[in-house]
């Protein structure tokens, strides 16, 4: 028995006798592709698709037996639907190439109907379907290699009478933009998975923002076309999709990624040389999660944040080179949220500066030559994570200021503390100014060092 799933309308009218049989008949949908349009569409949530009923052909109208010839238009339709008419003012995504439609009820059985529509402008099809009640109508808008883009559903009683009825296609996936380097070309508009851009470049350029691109595994640098910096646009989400970090941003002498208010960063990894900065957030609020960044062997800089940016459930490693060596994570403005990361085989850990005040909760910082550095009018909270086998120091506190430290797990259960001349001999902690350190409900890490 069909049920019907939470977030699919109903439309009743009367009820009738159980039909015999399906028909397929003649329907109009009118499709427009004009190219800055489409790209609208693609910024919205949901496609529209109106289905309008009426009296046509193969049975009565307004009857109980028969059929209600069901007309379906893509896109928006204007003011005329009030009154029965129909009309399309809207395009369709371009990577559309056909639309998959099935009927289905318990009484009946389960009817197909494939509608292409690739480089068509005007496309005719009704689906005169036996009244009955619990027709399940299932419209779903399909790329030319079979992938399921938009998706949608209604019930709906048939009766003969004339009956309006709205489905709402959401997306399948939310990316927008699809990158391959190993299969794409940069002759698109990269919006078809099935015919992807060949650079993250090439799609920046084909975006106004506020959309997802999908990078697929292979090796994204110079030597592939890339151009550094990659300047995200407001709201850009860049989404690698390749496993274990098989898809790889590797930087040159410039900051790989530039970030955008609203922007983030997931999946990657990012392989950088002499790169200022692996990503930079350049002062806007940007999130990177679950990524690998870590320098090729003359990276200065992993993540520089002078916002209110949140870095997650990442690995930031081996950078140590530069004036006064590398930086995992530097902070020097804003209040950004670091958590659960990785930050490992830095010169300094985490790098906190000027009037940078970010929230440091269930990190492992180790390996690094200094753990957590704090200078200037820098005041981190540090809660929570582990803080241990850094070859200096795990936090060197440099300021006149009282920093919050407790819960965190060290190399001691009590941490050792020196404040004055630090001895740089792996110190839990070195207050070097007038400042201390608060370090209340400290315990010891599960693999301290001596």
């Amino acid at each position: 028995m069909l049920h019907k799933p939470a977030g699919e309308s109903a439309v009743k009218s009367a009820d009738s006798p159980a039909p015999r049989r399906l028909f397929l008949c003649n329907c109009k949908v009118d499709l427009f592709h004009k190219r800055d349009f489409m790209r609208k569409i693609l910024m919205i949530p949901a496609l529209a698709i109106f289905l309008v009923t009426a009296g046509c052909g193969g049975g009565p109208s307004g009857g109980t037996s028969g059929t209600t010839a069901v007309t379906i238009t893509l896109g928006k339709t204007g003011p005329a639907v009030a009154t029965g008419a129909v009309s399309t003012t809207s395009a369709i995504p371009p990577a559309v190439a056909r639309i998959r439609i099935t009927v289905s009820a318990d009484d009946m059985a389960t009817a197909e109907k494939i509608v292409q529509i690739a480089g068509e402008s005007s496309i005719t099809v009704t689906l005169d379907i036996l009244n009955g009640p619990d027709r399940h109508i299932v419209l779903e808008a399909v790329t030319a290699a079979g992938t399921v883009l938009y998706r949608g559903g209604t019930w709906v009683d048939l009766d003969g009478k004339p009956l309006t009825i709205t489905i709402n296609l959401s997306a399948t996936t939310t990316c927008r933009l699809y990158v391959d380097v190993n299969a794409g070309a940069d002759d698109t508009d990269c919006s078809n998975p099935d015919t992807p851009c060949r650079t993250i470049t090439y799609a920046l350029k084909q975006t106004e923002g506020n959309e997802e691109i999908c990078i697929d595994a292979g090796t994204y640098d110079s030597s592939a076309g890339e151009t550094f910096p990659l300047t995200l646009k407001q709201g850009t989400s860049l989404k690698c999709r390749g496993d274990d970090y098989s898809t790889v941003i590797s930087g040159g002498l410039t900051n790989t990624i530039v970030g955008a208010a609203g922007a983030s960063v997931e999946g990657c990894m990012l392989s950088v040389g002499t790169a200022t900065a692996a990503i930079y957030d350049n002062g806007a609020a940007i999130t990177v999660n679950d990524c690998l960044i870590e320098s090729a062997g003359y990276g200065t800089g992993g993540i520089s944040l002078s916002a209110d940016s949140t870095v997650s459930n990442s690995t930031i490693r081996n950078f140590q080179q530069g004036e006064v060596g590398g930086r995992g994570i530097t902070v020097s403005s804003g209040s950004p949220s670091i958590t659960g990361n990785t930050i490992t085989g830095n010169t300094y850990g985490i790098y906190v500066l000027n009037s940078g005040t970010p929230s440091v909760t269930g990190n492992t910082v180790t390996g690094n030559q200094y753990g957590i550095y704090v200078l200037n009018n820098g005041a981190p909270v540090i809660n929570n994570n582990t803080l241990s086998c850094n070859i200096s120091v795990d936090l060197l506190n440099t300021t006149a200021g009282n920093i919050n430290a407790r819960s965190n797990r060290w190399d001691n259960s009590k941490p050792s503390v020196i404040s004055g001349t630090c001895s740089f001999s792996g110190e839990d902690i070195c207050n070097s100014n007038l400042g201390s350190v608060d370090s209340a409900g400290s315990t010891r890490a599960a693999s301290p060092c001596p």
